[in-house]
């Protein structure tokens, strides 16, 4: 037997130090992080049990966005906020049904794998079953939103009507004033770096349906490869929103 080898070896099992740096003062190596626990953080994409395809934004601080959609048209948002404890997740928001220009508040519970399935049962009886849109982990760019959407907005309580809104490469928002009514504001990609965008509009003219000077804030979303636009805000006190949807030209 090789004795040099072996004492070498036990030199290097009490000492922790071969082939490292020589100034190990004996302090025991740091704790590992915590591991953060599953929640339900992200995009989701299904069909409700009334056959419309929901799109659901869960973000990093609970809030929680989402449309309903019946082939091209939305017919209805949703405002909220989700906590959840283990696999389970509830919570409560304001339901927005644009057929029958209501708003109405709600409540939700269900199960959740974490980037895998959402199964949510609300308040009025509906279900959705939801995947895990990928997307959402893709950082927001402010240069690939930048430019010129037409679409349609609505409120809870208004008819949709055309809006062109303007996007600036630093994230400035402006609508030109149609049938009296317009707007200025900011879309900026939120601190999480996730593909969401944090959205405030302020309206201008006597015949906003929201009010003259009326803020809106919620988020927006832009999916580069079909460059469309979404975006759902409500205004202070949570009573009324403003919902767009819209193609960059």
């Amino acid at each position: 037997m090789n004795m040099k080898l072996v004492a070498a070896g036990l030199l290097c099992a009490l000492v922790a130090a071969c082939g490292g740096g020589g100034d190990d003062d004996g302090a025991p190596a740091p704790a590992p992080a915590p591991v953060p626990a599953p929640s339900p953080e992200g995009f989701w994409v299904g069909r409700a049990s009334t056959g419309t395809e929901v799109y659901l934004a869960v973000l990093d601080d609970g809030k929680t966005w989402g449309l309903y959609q019946s082939g091209n048209y939305i017919i209805g948002a949703l405002a909220g906020e989700t906590s959840y404890n283990g696999s389970q997740l509830s919570g409560s928001g304001r339901d927005f049904n644009l057929i029958s220009r209501t708003i109405s508040p709600g409540t939700y519970t269900g199960t959740f794998s974490a980037k895998n399935y959402v199964d949510v049962r609300l308040s009025n009886g509906s279900t959705f079953t939801g995947r895990y849109d990928t997307s959402y982990d893709q950082p927001a760019s402010l240069a690939a939103v930048a430019g010129t959407f037409a679409g349609t907005g609505v409120t809870g309580t208004t008819w949709p009507q055309a809006v062109t809104i303007n996007v600036s490469s630093t994230g400035q928002i402006t609508a030109p004033s149609s049938q009296g009514c317009g707007g200025s504001g900011s879309l900026l990609p939120r601190a999480s770096g996730k593909n969401v965008y944090d959205v405030s509009i302020t309206f201008q003219g006597s015949s906003c349906a929201l009010g003259n000077g009326t803020t809106v804030r919620g988020i927006a979303i832009y999916d580069s490869t079909q460059r469309g636009l979404w975006a759902v805000a409500m205004n202070n006190a949570k009573t009324d929103g403003f919902i767009y949807s819209a193609v960059k030209n």
